[in-house]
């Protein structure tokens, strides 16, 4: 059943628009009277709101809320990604604060398909559709502060710190955890707790953004 904030169309209230980095592209500081969620297509989107930075890979996206001041940077290759508009009226069920959401391989399809057919001057109601599923994955997708959660608690913290270390990559979680004095069972509800997510996939994601921050780096070291 809808809810008061839909009781008008979502073609005049969702708009879904692709765009195209090219190498060592900028966008400058800007803020939208909609509420944004971006999502990469083939790279890793880097954004830049207030002095935080979040780096979304193309299985998470980044929702912007109304009115809040953003840029973008992309370095190493050009990136294809995905802009989602919401009405301000929608904006309520993915929060006012900034956050990563994880997005399945249907959702990008959906995405994909409501491209193709906003193009199409036919079936306005087929494209309403769309929508209403594109709304309905954007309400239950797990939501994380950031795509690498931090902690301070003083059990984990020295943990994460030996698990992002690229020097240690080449060692399983098992042996990087025996130096520990700590249960399994103890680590994982704390990792629950404290990280909403499960050591192993934590470690994942340093993993995936090592070569992407050397590159980083190298680039402004260079600049």
């Amino acid at each position: 059943m809808k809810n008061e904030d839909q009781q008008f169309s979502l073609l005049e209230s969702i708009e879904v628009y692709e765009f195209l980095y090219e190498k060592e592209d900028i966008v400058r500081p800007h803020a939208s009277l909609w509420g944004d969620f971006n999502f990469s297509l083939n790279g890793i989107l880097e954004i830049q709101v207030e002095e935080q930075i979040y780096l979304s890979p193309p299985s998470y996206g980044l929702w912007i809320p109304p009115q809040t001041v953003h840029q973008s940077t992309h370095i190493d290759h050009e990136i294809h990604y995905i802009c989602i508009r919401l009405h301000p009226r929608l904006c309520s069920i993915l929060g006012d604060i900034c956050r990563c959401f994880s997005i399945q391989p249907f959702f990008r399809t959906l995405v994909l398909q409501i491209l193709e057919q906003q193009k199409q001057t036919e079936k306005p109601e087929y494209l309403e559709h769309l929508l209403q599923v594109l709304f309905d994955q954007l309400q239950q997708a797990p939501a994380y502060s950031h795509y690498l959660p931090q902690t301070q608690h003083p059990v984990l913290l020295p943990i994460l710190e030996k698990l992002s270390d690229p020097l240690l990559f080449n060692l399983s979680l098992q042996q990087l955890l025996q130096n520990f004095s700590v249960s399994d069972r103890h680590l994982l509800r704390l990792s629950q707790q404290e990280l909403q997510l499960s050591l192993s996939e934590w470690r994942n994601r340093p993993k995936l953004f090592t070569p992407f921050i050397r590159s980083v780096k190298e680039h402004r070291l260079n600049a």
